[in-house]
Order: C-alpha cells, then structure tokens, then sequence
C-alpha cells in the first residue's frame, strides 16, 4: 500500500513538470506560434526556464527529495527553449543566457563546494579517511543532477579543483599507498601532454586554411584532453589507494579517472606479478591507459564486481590488474586485512 502511495506522489511530482514541457513544446510546433512567434516567445521561454522549476520545487518543497534538483529542471528548460524557439527570438533567452545562467552556475559550483566539505567534514568525524574532495563532490552531485549527469558534472568539478586549487601536499599514512612512481607514470602521462601539444599545433595549422570551424573545434577538444591529463597527474598524489582496516574495504584510485572499493570479505587472494595479462580478458588492468602501463600486481575475487571509471563508465571484473608501489608490503597489510576478517567471522 505504502509503495504504491509512494510511485502515485512521484508521479504527480515529475508528471506535472514533465507534462507541461511537453504541452509548451507541442504549443511551439502550432501555426497559432508561428503567426505570434513574437508574442509568445518571451512567455514560452520565461515558462520553460522559471514556471516549470518553480512549479516542481513546490511539488517537492515537502518531500525528502533534493531540493537543489530545481536545478536539472532549470538546465532543461534552457536547452528545450534553445531547440524549439525560432532564431529571430531569442531576446528574452539570449538575456538569461548573459545575465542568469552564470549567476546560477556560481550558485550550484559554491553548494557544491561547501558540500563536498560538510561531507568530508562528517566523514572525518567518524574518523572515515577514505572520502576525499572528489568522492564528496560527487555524493553531492547526485543530489542535484540526475544519473550520468551528476557524474559527468562531478568529474569536469573535480578536474579543475585538482588542476588550478588543490595545492597542498598529502603526507600517506601506513595504510595508504601510491600508484605512480615504480611504473613510470608520471613520465608516461607527461610524453603523451607533449605528444598532444604538438600534434594540436602541426593539426590547427595544417586544418585552419581548410575549415578554420573544425581547426578550431579539434585544438579546443586537444586543449581540454590536455588539461584533463595535467589535473590526473595532480590528482595521483592526492587519492592513494588505502587499505581501510577498520571499515573491511580496499580503495583503489587512478587519481579521480577510476575507482574500485572492495569489500575485504571479497578477496580472494592478491598475486605478485608482472606477466603479460590473457587475451581472454579473464584479467582485467585498473589503469585507463590498460596495456600502456604496466602493473606488478593482481587482485582475484571471489565473484564478479565492477568498478567506475571516467565519467561513470563501469567495468566489469572478477581479477584486477594494478600497479601499486612498496607492492610487497601492500599485499602483506592486506593479507592481515583478510586474515583478521576470517578470525572475526569465525
């Protein structure tokens, strides 16, 4: 009974929002619009980016659901004016678009922010290490955008907070280990930088007496995989893989490009090796540069799990290849981690 009291006041909530986006939009499509295009445009714009979210912060002002989702609505609205209003009226939107539309992206980057603080703030409070900035940011995303969204705005957060603010050095615990200096990392990400740097020039000049659009698009695109290798390297120092004992998990990182919490209980055992992985993919590498890097280290499960990589792409594993330095002394803390699990369990 209570669960389907529960799906009716859902669909009230987003049912209404979503029915009057759709009912603005077929009004668009009319020969009435059309014939008054310069009427209508300012109210169908001023509806779809202010009445609608305001109408569903009302449904939710009540209700245990986030109320900085007024923003996804707003966001919405925005682009659906953008696609349905025809090009000669745009005024009233392009107003918005100058004035508006950065006021409220200050506003949802500084929640976030302090967010993401009051997070890690919580966490350490019940002395949990193991959240950082971007685990915080992106628990605090989730509360505001929805599905692949929250990811995708979390990880573009997370890359200039490690790019441009993110300064201080991070001293590791015993219990925490690097992932970057044994393998050559550091060397391997900063040669495909310069890669990138001259091959986005030699292509710009080669491209911009052609089509300087595309020329443009292309060095811009360079650019922005520039900046996201530079944030990863930053971000390698400050997310180390950590062995959390007390809560029964393993955290591993790639900088804020992939992570895998696993459940002690589920280690099956961990293995010292550097052999070629199987074509069969029975094994699979944690690093996103896979078989550029090499690894020094396996880790088998018991069952099947996943982890996330950029931009919430998930993989599925059951052996996880990785590079960890001081490798022995990690596999002799976790194999204590596992064996005082079992003694508890016991």
């Amino acid at each position: 009974m209570n669960h389907t009291i529960q799906l009716r006041s859902y669909f009230i909530i987003f049912g209404i929002p979503l029915f009057l986006i759709v009912a603005i939009v077929a009004l668009s499509q009319t020969t009435y619009f059309i014939e008054n295009a310069r009427d209508l445009s300012w109210a169908i714009t001023f509806d779809l980016i202010f009445t609608v979210p305001i109408i569903y912060y009302f449904l939710i002002r009540k209700k245990n659901i986030s109320k900085f989702s007024v923003v996804t609505f707003f966001l919405a609205g925005l682009i659906i004016a953008n696609l349905v209003l025809p090009k000669d009226h745009y005024q009233t939107l392009a107003i918005i678009e100058s004035f508006v539309l950065p006021v409220v992206e200050l506003m949802v980057l500084s929640l976030l922010v302090l967010k993401a603080r009051k997070v890690v703030f919580e966490y350490r409070k019940k002395k949990d290490e193991s959240v950082d900035f971007f685990s915080a940011v992106s628990a605090a995303c989730k509360e505001i955008f929805p599905g692949k969204l929250s990811t995708l705005v979390a990880t573009e957060v997370a890359m200039f907070y490690y790019l441009f603010f993110d300064w201080k050095k991070r001293r590791l615990k015993d219990n925490e280990f690097t992932v970057y200096k044994e393998n050559g990392l550091i060397s391997i990400l900063f040669g495909i930088v310069l890669v990138l740097v001259i091959e986005t020039i030699g292509l710009h000049m080669l491209l911009v007496g052609w089509n300087a659009i595309v020329a443009w698009v292309l060095t811009v695109i360079s650019i922005y995989t520039i900046l996201q290798l530079l944030s990863l390297i930053k971000s390698l120092s400050k997310r180390p893989v950590i062995v959390d004992r007390d809560n029964g998990k393993l955290i591993l990182r790639y900088g804020f490009f992939a992570e895998a919490i696993i459940s002690i209980d589920s280690l099956k055992s961990i293995e010292i090796t550097s052999k070629d992985l199987p074509d069969n993919k029975s094994v699979i590498p944690f690093s996103p540069l896979e078989h550029i890097e090499s690894h020094n280290c396996v880790l088998h499960l018991k069952e099947e799990s996943s982890f996330q990589g950029l931009y919430g792409i998930t993989k599925k594993y059951s052996s996880l290849a990785l590079s960890i330095d001081d490798k022995n002394r990690f596999k002799n803390l976790l194999n204590k981690a596992i064996l005082s699990k079992e003694i508890i369990q016991k």
